[in-house]
């Protein structure tokens, strides 16, 4: 099974450091890294230029937001299966793709695990415990494995700034089927576009994407607990129910059973 990692950065050194320091060390004959640059300035470009590493690979050119350059990630992939771990986000301690992907029957099928949502020094893990379901509703991309069978020949659209993540992986679900494997993959900072409710030009965008008066009315709840709660509370309250609040080196008794779903048939 070939791997393909691709890092997605704008403007955060920081972030990418730290993400590549915990990428590398998987980086081999089996998996490749691609790093896509769209900064504003050239100190990615300049540090990746002196990257010791020459198994991981990079672009560093203008983009049209962060979905173009994942579409730039995605047409450079040549893994069985493909991963977005931006800037900032990393893979959780211990984790093993070869031990995750022994347990994958159907290599054509998105495959989903745990992840670590961080705040401060609140941690929720996602899915919740007994709620393992729930993965194939709303994964994290970062906890999520595209098949070639996928992403060869779709795209990130372009048009929804906003929701394409969840729109991308929506369509790989229903398109390949999915099996959840009781691992956790990754762990990511809370506060970045897709969790924060603060700009009025994202609140516009959202409200432009969303697709029933149920999901405007949550939008509308969803602003004005960002208003008025502290960004702790906010994110305790959103988090409440369909997550585990879990302590850092928290040993986790996680089911040995892995949960499937099938491919949506098309109609007609």
């Amino acid at each position: 099974m070939n791997l393909t990692i691709v890092t997605v950065v704008f403007n955060d050194l920081d972030g990418l450091k730290k993400t590549l320091a915990n990428v590398e060390p998987l980086v081999g004959d089996d998996v490749e890294c691609w790093v896509i640059d769209g900064s504003s300035n050239t100190e990615i470009r300049d540090y990746m230029s002196h990257y010791a590493n020459k198994r991981v690979q990079w672009i560093s050119e203008p983009d049209r937001g962060v979905y173009d350059a994942m579409n730039k990630g995605v047409d450079r992939a040549l893994g069985d299966y493909l991963i977005f771990m931006n800037a900032g986000d990393t893979f959780y301690p211990g984790f093993s793709p070869t031990t995750m992907f022994s347990r994958v029957e159907d290599r054509r099928s998105v495959v989903l695990g745990y992840s670590v949502e961080v705040y401060n020094d609140d941690r929720y893990l996602s899915p919740g415990l007994g709620n393992e379901r729930r993965a194939f509703v709303a994964p994290s991309h970062q906890a999520t494995f595209y098949p070639r069978a996928f992403y060869e020949h779709e795209r990130y659209r372009l048009d929804l700034p906003i929701v394409a993540d969840g729109d991308f992986t929506g369509r790989a679900i229903k398109s390949c089927g999915a099996v959840f494997v009781p691992m956790i993959v990754c762990e990511f900072e809370l506060g970045g576009v897709s969790s924060s409710y603060g700009s009025s030009r994202v609140i516009k965008l959202r409200m432009q994407e969303a697709t029933s008066m149920k999901k405007v009315v949550l939008l509308a709840a969803k602003v004005l607990m960002w208003k008025i709660l502290p960004r702790r509370h906010f994110y305790r309250v959103l988090r409440s129910g369909r997550y585990t609040k879990i302590k850092q080196h928290q040993p986790l008794q996680l089911s040995n059973a892995c949960a499937r779903i099938a491919p949506t048939p098309l109609a007609g």
